[in-house]
């Protein structure tokens, strides 16, 4: 099966519509496999709160690209709602709707809609077991396709959790070397992991010093939101460890990481905090004419 590659939008207070929708649209014209909408709540520049109703919009402008959460906080949520809403898409998209849910970590998040967050793991199973008996049993109307639902994880448990009740796994991090780490721990803790989805930065420009400088302050701003998200110190930054430079450079980068890790997918930030839609739409073209073709031929070897 050949290798897929997907964007994330990262919509921000000032950007849910005009050029991030439209950054959107180039990508599905381009060729991606997938859009992947993130969700958080009560962040001070608006970060996209409600992943459903955007892909709502992107599905009405979009064609083939697949519209999917990456990843709706499943305990955040009432869990039939969801099916109907998800069942909704599916049938306005033509079927091209994915569900990726996940646990959750913030505190903060957690507090505000007044649920125990100690009981996360256990309600994101709950919430999993509700959708698919609904959509099973006839109980939501539209009824939807077959609809995988995916599932992340970052810990030895929530890696366990996502493959013991999701159809593939989500993993999020921010560097080549953490998805190693994370797909290593995966593997340890799982005997027959399902499908691998990889979601991470990168950014392209033939000048690689010119890619750094546009993305370094998106990299150090989307580092830092992540770890006040849980209440960690951002990480230092080094440009050599993330996905950032030419072309062929990044190609050969996504080879060898595709070799440790065995994803099905990968999807990174279409448009990084403080990017220029000039410089993003950019590393867009780049990625889909020169490092995809690259990386597919190089895997298939």
């Amino acid at each position: 099966m050949e290798i897929e590659f997907g964007v994330l939008m990262d919509v921000r207070e000032g950007g849910y519509g005009g050029e991030q929708v439209d950054e959107v649209v180039v990508a599905d014209r381009l060729g991606f496999d997938g859009v992947w909408l993130s969700e958080h709540h009560l962040t001070g520049d608006g970060m996209l709160p409600s992943p459903l109703v955007m892909a709502g919009v992107l599905a009405a402008r979009t064609a083939r690209i697949r519209v999917g959460t990456n990843i709706l906080v499943l305990p955040l949520h009432q869990a039939l709602r969801v099916a109907e809403d998800v069942a909704v898409l599916d049938l306005v998209s033509g079927g091209r709707f994915v569900l990726g849910v996940g646990q959750g970590y913030s505190e903060r998040e957690f507090a505000a809609f007044g649920v125990d967050r100690r009981r996360r793991g256990a309600l994101l199973e709950e919430g999993v077991r509700v959708i698919r008996e609904a959509w099973s049993g006839g109980e939501v109307t539209p009824r939807p396709g077959k609809l995988p639902i995916y599932v992340a994880g970052v810990t030895a448990a929530g890696l366990r959790r996502a493959a013991r009740v999701g159809d593939g796994v989500i993993i999020y991090c921010a560097t080549p070397a953490d998805l190693v780490a994370r797909r290593k721990l995966l593997d340890e803790v799982v005997d027959d992991p399902p499908p691998l989805i990889c979601t991470g930065i990168m950014h392209v420009d033939d000048d690689a010093d010119r890619a750094w400088a546009d993305a370094a302050p998106g990299i150090a701003y989307l580092e830092g939101e992540i770890a006040a998200y849980g209440g960690t110190e951002p990480p230092p930054l080094h440009r050599e460890d993330y996905l950032v430079g030419t072309p062929d450079d990044i190609a050969a980068r996504l080879i060898a990481l595709h070799d440790a890790t065995r994803f099905v997918h990968f999807a990174h930030w279409l448009r990084l905090p403080t990017l220029s839609h000039d410089a993003a739409m950019r590393s867009l073209e780049l990625i889909a004419g020169r490092v995809i073709p690259a990386v597919r031929a190089g895997v298939s070897r």
